[in-house]
């Protein structure tokens, strides 16, 4: 009796397909033949690939590779080039502020740094380039969502099972960054270790990363806070000019 299919070897499948595809187009016969599979399952795969948009019919009976691989080639292009473009000037905000500085983006509603340059101080701050965090209690989290609507926020904040006795204070703060334009982190993430975030854009409404300093308590007084911001703020705005052209209004 023959196994049955795992979501796996259907990926891989599909992987294989598209694979096939990235030199010429081909039609189904050669691209079941190449990859090994009945004409059946590459049949199927391929009509499954063509309604997400991955492929597209060509000329004849032929498929090409479609216009949702463009979308996610430009992405993954975009994410590439921010963190290099953005390189220069985390690490001159990290000299200024001899702390520990982030880049991050908002992916599958999840934090995940994109980059990250240690401070000079002994002070450890528990995340790593390709780690994942909540949006809601995180500096960065909280500039990637400041163009969010309430509704939005509110639904984040119970996804990520924020305080419930919590929600309308993280809701009153959220409308008070939007019209500041940065964040803060006062101990939600990490007890003792302070963050001041500010979000980068691509346009007016859309924020594309966020940036943050952050290092532990006593060397971030309500004082300094302030200075962060400022330093902070200036430097996101310096990205987004930088990466996508994109200036303060």
């Amino acid at each position: 009796m023959k196994k049955p299919k795992t979501k796996s070897q259907t990926i891989e499948r599909a992987f294989l397909i598209l694979d096939e595809l990235m030199d010429s187009d081909k039609d189904i016969a050669t691209l079941a033949a190449r990859c090994d599979l009945t004409y059946s399952t590459a049949y199927r795969i391929i009509n499954f690939l063509c309604q997400q948009g991955f492929l597209q019919k060509s000329d004849g009976k032929k498929f090409k590779l479609g216009s949702k691989l463009i979308q996610l080639g430009f992405r993954a292009y975009e994410s590439t080039n921010l963190v290099k473009s953005a390189r220069p000037y985390l690490e001159k905000l990290n000299e200024i502020t001899q702390d520990t500085v982030h880049l991050a983006v908002n992916e599958a509603h999840e934090v995940v740094y994109m980059d990250k340059i240690s401070g000079k101080r002994s002070v450890n701050i528990s995340s790593r380039i390709g780690g994942r965090k909540k949006l809601h209690n995180t500096g960065v989290g909280k500039s990637l969502l400041l163009l969010k609507t309430p509704g939005d926020l509110a639904e984040i904040y119970k996804q990520e099972q924020g305080t419930p006795q919590e929600q309308q204070a993280f809701l009153d703060a959220m409308a008070a960054y939007r019209q500041k334009g940065y964040t803060l982190d006062i101990g939600e993430d990490s007890p003792n270790i302070r963050c001041v975030a500010a979000p980068i854009f691509s346009k007016s409404d859309c924020i594309v990363a966020a940036i943050s300093v952050s290092s532990a308590a006593e060397y971030v007084s309500d004082e300094r806070i302030l200075e962060l911001i400022d330093t902070v703020q200036k430097t996101s705005w310096a990205i987004s000019n930088e990466v996508y052209g994109y200036q303060k209004p």
